[in-house]
């Protein structure tokens, strides 16, 4: 391709073949399809749309009635990024007719078969005497889909998972895992009754691991993998050569001569939040908390205090402990500000024994107090400096990994200094893609950083 075509914003829907319910019908559907929209988060599964125009009866003929099944080959034509979907149809809407033309357009909504499969069960189950990350993956086997044996090597970067965490492969989609950090506290758990996406998440509330001490555990789906894990798995795993090195300069040039900065240059920034909101930072209890733990069986009330200077043992961005110099917050401020009198209240029952205690028949240990302190603290600060990123293709990025984002300072757009605050290491939260009908991909992300923490910037 000529270099005064390079377009590092197109991408194409290669195949899509569409499958009835029953197995017994097929058609190709790739020249209906007009655009196309992928959204992606660490909080949910991934789910997409389909746009199509219907000039040849096949909405009637076929006839599609929201339950079929879809094979589906993208390519990104910046770094020839190859996706290989297959997901289910859950939904037809925004049916547009048409009489001068014979056409019907409208949008096929889908998410992967293995999370629909997932969402037509609901579990109601007992675990005894078994880790979180045990649960998982009894639960994923048996609601999502048949897992091989356990694997601690990355299939794609060939190194070892992190915090000893392990793959496990989808049997039905070769080329795709379920990831788990192990998790370090036994329980009994009742699932009540939850559909298993629900009961995943319900899990990962409750789970603990000293070595990660941001008590983030979260279940979610992207286009190439489940995981059950912490942030500090995915800021430990991305090394200085994984990064994604993005930038933001409103001067900068769109020649098309270097095909580098078009593919690495946002073209639209959004700041978020600055973390500059003392009132957030007070009545969130992300500084100064303290749990009241009510011991019914021993007529005993405990309150843990909990401090952010003092207790917070966090890694940010870079992957090393935090550093306070970085808060948004100066020392003297937080000692003033955040007190023992001001912080937020959380209230627990303990069920559970813990170091010290007689032997019963009570839970072992579970650190509910140890969750909620350090859960509701990290993220808080993980959000304080959150941006909202617009720019073209990228079909490479998914949730969980890191940019390396350089941000020239918000002084003047002739300022060649580099922004200290914003610029460094983000974990992406969220990626939406949304190729249009002129077959342009536009990229959404929502990225977060501790803090003002830096990381990386010139690698």
């Amino acid at each position: 391709m000529a270099d005064n075509q390079f377009n590092p914003g197109s991408a194409d829907v290669t195949e899509a073949i569409m499958t009835s319910h029953n197995g017994k019908e097929q058609q190709n559907i790739t020249a209906q399809i007009v655009s196309f929209s992928l959204s992606q988060s660490m909080e949910t599964s991934y789910s997409g749309t389909l746009t199509l125009l219907d000039s040849v009866g096949l909405f009637e003929a076929f006839p599609i009635r929201g339950e079929e099944t879809i094979d589906i080959k993208i390519l990104g034509h910046d770094y020839g990024t190859e996706i290989n979907l297959k997901v289910h149809v859950y939904s037809i809407d925004n049916i547009q007719p048409s009489e001068s033309t014979s056409a019907v357009l409208f949008n096929m909504n889908f998410v992967s078969n293995i999370s629909y499969n997932a969402s037509r069960r609901r579990i109601i189950k007992a675990y005894t005497n078994k880790t979180m990350d045990t649960i998982s993956q009894f639960m994923f086997h048996t609601y999502f889909a048949k897992v091989g044996a356990k694997d601690k090597i990355d299939p794609l970067t060939k190194r070892k998972l992190e915090f000893n965490s392990y793959r496990l492969p989808i049997i039905e989609e070769p080329d795709r895992s379920f990831i788990v950090q192990p998790t370090a506290n036994m329980t009994d758990c009742i699932i009540p009754n939850m559909i298993p996406t629900e009961a995943m998440d319900f899990i990962s509330k409750q789970s603990y691991q000293p070595e990660t001490p941001s008590c983030s555990f979260k279940f979610f789906e992207t286009l190439d993998n489940y995981y059950f894990a912490t942030d500090e798995f995915f800021i430990k795993s991305a090394k200085t050569r994984d990064l994604n090195h993005l930038f933001y300069s409103p001067a900068a040039s769109n020649d098309k001569s270097n095909p580098t900065d078009l593919i690495e240059r946002i073209d639209d920034l959004t700041i978020m939040n600055k973390g500059l909101n003392t009132a957030a930072d007070m009545f969130s209890g992300a500084y100064r908390n303290k749990t009241t733990e009510i011991d019914l069986i021993r007529r005993k009330i405990n309150v843990r205090n909990w401090g952010y200077d003092k207790n917070a043992k966090y890694i940010d961005m870079s992957g090393n402990p935090r550093n306070t110099e970085d808060d948004t917050h100066t020392s003297s401020f937080r000692k003033d500000t955040f007190t023992e009198e001001n912080a937020k209240d959380f209230l627990v029952f303990k069920d559970y024994q813990q170091n010290g205690d007689i032997p019963s028949t009570l839970h072992t240990d579970r650190f509910i107090s140890e969750i909620v302190g350090n859960r509701i603290s990290y993220k808080h600060h993980l959000n304080k400096t959150m941006l909202g990123a617009k720019m073209k293709g990228r079909l490479d990025l998914r949730p969980g990994m890191l940019v390396n984002l350089s941000i020239k300072n918000l002084d003047g757009v002739d300022n060649a200094q580099r922004n200290s605050t914003l610029s460094g290491r983000y974990l992406i939260n969220t990626v939406n893609h949304n190729r249009d009908d002129k077959g342009t991909l536009h990229c959404g992300l929502v990225l977060q950083k501790f803090g003002w923490s830096r990381g990386d910037i010139d690698v």
